[in-house]
């Protein structure tokens, strides 16, 4: 959670909602994972006004990544990032700025309208891990503050694979191995693991205090730094 917070130093000041909309509508967001033989799923409400970028770190969370390996929202073509990662992609790759956008400048409301629509977040550029994020439902909000900030995890099933486990081959490598304990391999990817924090691994787990812990942590981090630099000033 500290690293993911670190990489918001060029973000946090700015604020999580656009309150310049005047009329805020509550999504009912479903987001899954794609690819993994368990399902893996989580149902979150969520202000229409807040910005891409912090519901991308939210819905990270939610699924139950570390949260320290980039990642960005794909919608008709766009790729939307923190402005940082495309300049990146920009400099060192030469890729057209034609295709990104800030994700901190447009709000879940612009990209998702009327339940059914859909977009794809991807996680770790490495690992390559996709999900499908749906509007399941929408309705209106009478208002949005920090105080009341809106977000909150309903409901899941499944649990996250490791971080770092090889994207879905890894991973089903991994299940393969630890499901049979004379497999040569067993003891070193238990080792691994456990090493990594993911003793006892369980796939299809799933704790919705600690979904909602991670999410409420990340929101009260945010907002603690927000107050911590404007006092300053």
């Amino acid at each position: 959670m500290r690293n993911l917070f670190r990489k918001q130093i060029d973000t946090f000041v700015s604020p999580m909602f656009d309150h310049s909309i005047k009329e805020v509508d509550e999504y009912i967001l479903k987001v899954e994972l794609s690819g993994v033989p368990f399902k893996v799923c989580r149902e979150i409400a969520v202000p229409s006004d807040i910005y891409a970028g912090y519901l991308a770190e939210l819905l990270v969370l939610s699924v139950g990544w570390c949260g320290t390996h980039m990642h960005e929202i794909l919608k008709d073509g766009i790729r939307y990032q923190r402005q940082s990662e495309i300049d990146r992609h920009i400099d060192e790759f030469s890729f057209s700025s034609e295709n990104f956008r800030n994700s901190f400048n447009h709000t879940l409301g612009e990209l998702l309208r009327v339940p059914g629509d859909s977009f794809n977040l991807r996680y770790d550029f490495g690992d390559d891990w996709m999900h499908v994020v749906t509007l399941v439902e929408k309705k209106k909000y009478d208002s949005v503050s920090y105080d009341d900030p809106g977000v909150e995890v309903l409901a899941g099933e499944g649990n996250c694979p490791p971080d770092d486990c090889g994207g879905v081959p890894g991973y089903m490598h991994l299940l393969e191995v630890i499901a049979d304990s004379s497999n040569e391999e067993y003891e070193m990817m238990k080792e691994w693991l456990e090493c990594w924090g993911y003793a006892d691994f369980d796939p299809e787990q799933f704790n919705l205090c600690e979904c909602r812990r991670r999410v409420d942590d990340y929101q009260r981090l945010i907002e603690e730094a927000r107050q911590g630099f404007f006092a300053r000033f």
